[in-house]
C-alpha cells in the first residue's frame, strides 16, 4: 500500500512538472525577446582595426569607419566599439545620417546601440531640411527624434536666426523650445525672450515667459503670446505693452499685424502720449501705426495730466485719436454722451473734438459746463486753453449764464453769443452780444443781504466779476433797465424765458463722469 502511493505521489508531481515546463517554454520567446539587449552595430568600413578581447571585447577602427545600427549609418575618422555594451565612441569628422532629412555632424561621438542615444561634442551641427543647429554640446535620442543642447546653440532657419543657452528640437514636429538668453534676430526686428518655442515649418513663435520684441519703428513687451513671423501676425499676454516714438499701449491682450501697421488691444487698455502727457483709456481699442490714429470703446475716458493734483478726466461712449492734416498735431474726438470733470470746470455734450494745435475744446449738441459755481449753455461752445488752462470760453447760439445765490434766487445772463475770459484760471470778464438780457440780485454790503433786482436789456452786456461774483455791470446801447425790491417782483419775473437749473447733471466727482 506505501509503495502504491508513493508511485501515485511521484506520477502527481511529475504531472505538474510537466505542466509548468509547457507554460514556461510557451512564454520563454516573449520574455527573451523583452530581455535581449538591442540591435547590434555594424561596420561596414574600415582601413585597419584592431581587436583586444582581454581589454573587453573592445575593436579600434581606424580610417574612413562606416557604421551601421537599425538604419542609422554613423561616419567617423575612428572609433572604439565596445562589443559588451553595444556602445560606439568616435572621433573626427562625425557625420550621422538618419532617413532623408536629418543630418548630425561633430569631432567627438559615444553612442549606445541599446538606447539609440549619442552624444556629440565640439563644432556639433544638426541639419534637418532648411534648418541648421550650431552647438558644441548636443545629446540626441533617436528612438523619439529629439535633441537636447546645454552650452549655447544657434539656429539659421528662413530668415530667422535664434540662439539661447538650453533647448530642445524635436525634429518629427521640427519645432525647438528654447530657454533661457533667447534671441531671435529677423532684417525687420529682434525679440529677447526667457522662454520660447519655434515651429520651422509654421515659423510660429510661442513666448512662455518674459519677452521684448524691438525694431526701428516699435517696442514690444509680454510674457506671453505668439508671433507668426511668416504672415508678420501677432498676439501678446500678461502685461502686454507695445510702444512707439510717442505712444505706448498697453491691455491684457494686444493684436499686432505688423505689415499693416494695425493693432487691436483687449482688456484694461491704456493709450499714453508722452508728449501731450494724455491718457486714453478703455476696454477695447484699435490702433493704426502708419495713421497715428486710434479708438477706444468700454468704459472710455481720457485723461489730461494739467499739473500735480489736478486732471481733466473726460468719458464717452467712444474716443478717437488722430492727427491733423499736417500730420503733426493731434485730434481727440469723443462720441455720445460727454461728461468732463476737473477740479473747477465740469461739463456734457453730445460730443467733443479737442484739437492740439489749437488748444481748443469744442463742444456740440447741447452742452452745458460749470465753471465755479456758474451753469454755461449754448447751442455750441469753445473752450481755448493755454498751458492746458482755461483761457477764453465762447458761446455761440442761445448763451445762457446762470449762477445761484441761494435756493431761490438765480443771477442770470442771456444773449445771442458770449465770450467769458480767465485769469489765473478764475473767470473775471463776460462780454455778451445780440439781445442780451440780465437778472442780477444788487447786494448790500453793510449788512450782507440784498438790496433789489436789476433787470436789464441792451445789445451789449459786460459783466466783471471778481471772488466768484459780479463786481460790476456794463451796458451798451441799453433798452431798458430797473432795479426792483424783491417784493415788488413776482418768481416768475424773477426768471429769464429758458432758464432751466441743471445742477442735477453736473459730475461733482471724477467718478460721476460714468453714470
Amino acid at each position: 500500500m506505501f509503495c502504491l502511493n508513493t508511485s501515485i505521489n511521484l506520477n502527481r508531481t511529475e504531472w505538474f512538472f510537466r505542466i509548468f515546463l509547457g507554460l514556461f517554454f510557451f512564454f520563454s520567446p516573449i520574455v527573451f525577446l523583452s530581455a535581449q539587449p538591442g540591435k547590434k552595430i555594424n561596420v561596414l568600413n574600415a582601413n585597419d582595426f584592431t581587436y583586444n578581447r582581454a581589454q573587453g571585447d573592445i575593436r579600434k577602427l581606424i580610417g574612413e569607419v562606416r557604421l551601421e545600427h537599425d538604419g542609422t549609418y554613423m561616419n567617423c575618422d575612428s572609433a572604439y566599439m565596445y562589443q559588451g555594451t553595444n556602445e560606439v565612441e568616435a572621433f573626427g569628422n562625425i557625420y550621422i545620417k538618419q532617413g532623408d532629412t536629418l543630418h548630425l555632424y561633430g569631432d567627438y561621438l559615444h553612442y549606445s546601440g541599446n538606447t539609440k542615444f549619442a552624444k556629440l561634442r565640439e563644432n556639433v551641427r544638426l541639419i534637418n531640411k532648411e534648418t541648421k543647429l550650431k552647438t558644441d554640446i548636443l545629446d540626441y535620442d533617436l528612438l523619439v527624434d529629439k535633441g537636447f543642447y546645454y552650452d549655447l546653440g544657434e539656429i539659421n532657419t528662413g530668415d530667422n536666426f535664434l540662439s539661447s543657452i538650453n533647448g530642445i528640437y524635436y525634429s518629427r514636429d521640427e519645432i525647438f523650445h528654447f530657454q533661457d538668453s533667447v534671441e531671435v534676430i529677423n532684417p525687420d526686428y529682434r525679440i529677447y525672450s526667457d522662454t520660447m518655442q519655434y515651429n520651422t515649418i509654421t515659423e510660429v513663435t510661442k513666448f512662455y515667459g518674459p519677452t521684448e520684441i524691438i525694431s526701428d519703428s516699435n517696442y514690444i513687451y509680454c510674457e506671453n503670446g505668439w508671433y507668426d513671423t511668416k504672415m508678420d501676425i501677432s498676439r501678446f499676454s500678461r502685461n502686454a505693452v507695445f510702444q512707439t516714438q510717442n505712444e505706448l499701449i498697453s491691455g491684457d491682450s494686444l493684436y499686432y499685424d505688423r505689415n499693416n501697421g494695425i493693432g487691436e488691444a483687449y482688456g484694461n487698455v491704456i493709450i499714453r502720449d508722452s508728449i501731450q502727457k494724455v491718457l486714453l483709456k478703455g476696454q477695447t481699442g484699435y490702433f493704426h501705426e502708419k495713421t497715428d490714429e486710434s479708438m477706444l470703446t468700454g468704459d472710455a475716458v481720457f485723461i489730461q495730466i494739467i499739473e500735480e493734483g489736478d486732471s481733466l478726466f473726460m468719458h464717452a461712449d467712444t474716443l478717437r485719436s488722430s492727427v491733423d492734416s499736417l500730420g503733426i498735431n493731434k485730434i481727440i474726438n469723443a462720441y455720445y454722451g460727454v461728461r468732463i470733470f476737473q477740479i473747477d470746470l465740469q461739463g456734457i455734450c453730445d460730443s467733443l473734438s479737442y484739437s492740439f494745435a489749437d488748444s481748443v475744446i469744442r463742444l456740440y449738441q447741447s452742452p452745458l459746463l460749470w465753471v465755479e459755481g456758474k451753469q454755461l449753455s449754448a447751442e455750441y461752445m469753445e473752450l481755448h486753453t493755454k498751458n492746458k488752462k482755461p483761457h477764453r470760453l465762447d458761446l455761440s447760439g442761445s448763451a445762457f449764464i446762470i449762477s445761484q445765490e441761494d435756493s431761490l434766487k438765480f443771477n442770470q445772463i442771456k444773449g445771442k453769443n458770449m465770450n467769458a475770459y480767465f485769469k489765473d484760471e478764475m473767470l473775471y470778464k463776460i462780454m455778451v452780444s445780440g439781445n442780451g438780457q440780465a437778472i442780477y440780485y444788487i447786494k448790500d454790503e453793510d449788512n450782507g443781504g440784498t438790496m433789489g433786482v436789476n433787470k436789464s436789456e441792451s445789445s451789449y452786456i459786460t459783466i466783471y466779476l471778481k471772488d466768484k461774483g459780479i463786481q460790476k455791470i456794463t451796458l451798451i446801447n441799453q433798452i431798458d433797465g430797473v432795479l426792483n425790491p424783491e417784493r415788488e417782483i413776482t418768481p416768475d419775473e424773477l426768471k429769464l424765458e429758458g432758464f432751466v437749473w441743471k445742477e442735477y447733471l453736473r459730475p461733482k466727482r471724477m467718478e460721476d463722469i460714468f453714470k
